[in-house]
């Protein structure tokens, strides 16, 4: 793919640009045809450190429970990176093709501060300056924080100094969680409930019949604190799965095995699937297609998820200094009310390390929690992180049903704990979109000003000013008409690269996809001033394909932005293979140019 993209770059675009007739928006669901299986296996020994030598006679695999005959075995032991030689752009041209260097791992931190409260969020970062002060020299560290939406603080770079000043910046400082009740709200509200209980305790109605009929208080506000809770927390699984997509898609863009070590107090329940269970859906059927979809990115990406309990060392909030004073509470039910609460502290505690160990399991990964030696997992990560086998196999049942076929690594010559994904989905590959979602643009989604480039899909962009320009009292290129104050209308040449395209060969001989094209402006603080979309199917003939093959699909598309500093976001996306490309440029580079 690497060395298609290189020779994509070397061939300028120079034809004319072609529009895509506009359509209705139809978004896919991910379909991934597995020809051949990937697994990536870490083996430690009884001191969690990587054990490595390993043959491939040692390895054994199996799909179903049916044994898998091994095609090809490699060893990874952290090679030094090899830079990748990208050809010169032009003046004002700029592509997406990614400048990451080569290497066996990447390691990413996500600070989750949607599911970690402020506290903990403090702790965590100052363990990861911590770490970054004894970082080995030459790890490649990407970080990212995870509030209303994903962040990219940092993209992959091994310069220790550049880590350590994104974390210092105030702008990495903790923020409290709106979908995550703190601990003080957890407390008024049961101080509330306990009032009210105290307060109902009084003679009973003389009319049962009224009693009857008259509302439970305590049991309404008890559901009202039920239905909020439920509300939140489906909130949170969402953005966490788009997270995760806008993650795994970024990740795919960069060769070898990624490392996300996952920072988070709450880790939602039911973003993937279990693979220990006959139903690995069972009880997250509403998010059925958005985990499906990101399960399939983060196997396709090598992303490996190693969940961090930010809280470390963890004590019952009953022994905690900053607990209720006693004498908020009746004496007589003060022993029996420290006893519930710690029974529900216990509880949600196993199942949060339940889920985080099903995180890790399902993805290669490892989980650790109740520890305050954050600094210490990251060092783990790291070093085994980067010492690995990877495994392929092409698997003995070719039936591409959908199913979630379970994969068992064990070792047949020498003995340790195995980290590796646990299943894939053997995805049909159907023609044609799915039904649409008129309410979500999946390219616009990817789009957010500080989300990173992505690279699914390769594609070159020619930036330069209308000239001449148009009148001032011109109709606005873009979708908003309100654009005030004088303006700079700028052409933007798309060259896309078609085979990172799916256009199947039509009855008629026409070769056809479906698309979405779109450019964002942004001002220096985020915020968005204008965009320009087209959607719609593409339909060529075969003389025309065959030109695009060598030149890339050409598209044009023009947009108005204010006569200051603006930093234009242009992207691509293939509705019928759900993958996509984006790229960002400043516009006073391009106008420096």
């Amino acid at each position: 793919m690497r060395l298609r993209g290189l020779l994509f770059l070397l061939a300028l675009a120079a034809a004319p640009a072609q529009s895509a007739a506009p359509q209705g928006a139809p978004v896919a669901t991910i379909k991934t045809q597995v020809r051949r299986v990937l697994v990536d296996v870490v083996v430690t020994n009884n001191k969690g450190e990587a054990v490595t030598g390993l043959r491939q006679a040692d390895f054994e695999v199996l799909e179903d429970g049916k044994p898998q005959a091994i095609a090809s075995f490699e060893e990874h032991h952290g090679a030094a990176t090899q830079p990748v030689a990208v050809p010169r752009m032009p003046a004002n041209v700029y592509t997406n093709f990614p400048v990451m260097q080569t290497t066996d791992s990447v390691n990413v931190l996500l600070l989750d501060a949607l599911n970690t409260p402020a506290s903990d969020q403090v702790f965590v970062r100052s363990e990861m300056i911590k770490y970054l002060t004894t970082i080995p020299a030459g790890t490649r560290v990407a970080i990212f924080t995870l509030a209303s939406q994903l962040r990219m603080l940092q993209g992959m770079t091994t310069d220790s100094s550049v880590l350590l000043a994104v974390l210092k910046n105030p702008k990495a400082w903790p923020q409290p969680s709106l979908l995550l009740r703190s601990d003080v709200e957890k407390d008024a509200d049961q101080r509330r409930i306990d009032f009210m209980v105290q307060e109902q305790q009084g003679p009973v109605p003389q009319d049962p019949a009224a009693a009857l009929n008259t509302p439970d208080p305590i049991n309404a506000a008890r559901e009202f604190l039920h239905d909020t809770d439920t509300f939140q927390a489906e909130e949170r699984i969402g953005l966490t799965l788009q997270a995760l997509e806008q993650l795994g898609r970024y990740l795919s863009g960069i060769p070898g095995r990624k490392n996300v070590i996952w920072f988070s107090g709450a880790f939602p329940d039911g973003i993937l699937p279990d693979s220990d269970l006959t139903d690995p859906f069972k009880g997250i059927h509403s998010f059925q297609d958005q985990v499906r979809r990101t399960t399939d990115l983060l196997a396709t990406a090598q992303v490996a998820i190693y969940p961090v309990a930010a809280e470390g060392l963890v004590s019952d909030s009953q022994f905690q200094t900053n607990n209720r004073e006693i004498s908020q509470r009746r004496a007589a039910r003060q022993a029996q009310d420290e006893i519930h609460a710690m029974r529900n502290e216990e509880a949600d505690r196993n199942s949060a390390h339940g889920v985080m160990e099903t995180l890790a399991q399902n993805t290669g990964g490892k989980a650790f929690y109740n520890t305050n030696g954050l600094g210490d997992a990251l060092a783990r990560v790291v070093n085994n992180g980067t010492r690995y086998y990877s495994l392929t196999y092409a698997p003995s049942n070719g039936t591409m049903d959908g199913k979630f076929r379970r994969i068992q690594v064990k070792l047949t010559g020498a003995k340790g704990a195995l980290e590796y994904r646990r299943g894939y989905y053997a995805e049909e590959d159907k023609a044609g979109p799915a039904s649409p979602k008129a309410d979500f643009d999946p390219l616009l989604a990817l789009m957010g000003r500080n989300l990173p480039d992505y690279s699914q899909i390769l594609f070159k962009v020619l930036v330069v000013p209308v000239d001449p320009q148009p009148a001032p009292d011109a109709k606005r290129a873009g979708s908003n008409p309100d654009l005030k104050g004088p303006f700079t209308r700028y052409r933007v040449d798309f060259a896309i690269s078609v085979p990172d395209l799916k256009i199947d060969l039509g009855p008629d001989g026409t070769h056809r996809g479906n698309i979405e094209v779109a450019l964002v402006a942004y001002d220096r603080e985020g915020k968005p001033l204008n965009f320009a979309v087209t959607k719609g199917d593409l339909l060529l003939q075969p003389k025309v394909y065959a030109d695009m093959q060598k030149v890339g699909l050409q598209m044009r598309k023009e947009i108005d932005v204010p006569k200051e500093y603006v930093f234009l976001r242009s992207g691509v996306y293939d509705f019928r293979a759900g993958t996509a490309g984006t790229l960002g440029v400043p516009l006073s580079d391009a106008v420096a140019k």
